[in-house]
């Protein structure tokens, strides 16, 4: 009765581990199609004011770019640019929002290693 309690265990821990593990795995990082800079100008073409970061990430089930741009009246966006430099999304944001958004990146990032 121990033994199979015991290996009841063991497979349970076994098949939660890799759940998180199939969860939480990203596919390997494709090479840029575009350059971050690429990347950054085609979202200035949505929103035209100042880009002020680029950052290439798995989101959404795909890999793209993240643009982060400041409007004329200081209205923070993030603009989803795909590798081959056409804009999928955009949206209003704040600082706050970002930081939460970068918190949560970090610890899923620590949480895979």
């Amino acid at each position: 009765m121990k033994n199979n309690t015991l290996a009841t265990l063991g497979m349970a821990l076994t098949a939660l581990a890799a759940l998180t593990a199939a969860a939480s795995a990203a596919p390997a990082q494709p090479k840029h199609k575009i350059s971050p800079s690429q990347a950054k100008a085609a979202a200035l073409k949505s929103v035209p004011g100042t880009a002020t970061s680029a950052k290439y990430e798995f989101e959404d089930g795909k890999w793209q770019y993240a643009v982060g741009v400041t409007d004329a009246s200081k209205q923070m966006w993030e603009v989803e640019v795909s590798s081959l430099g056409k804009v999928t999304d955009k949206e209003k944001t704040s600082a706050a929002e970002e930081a939460t958004e970068a918190a949560a990146d970090k610890k899923a990032a620590l949480k895979a290693k």
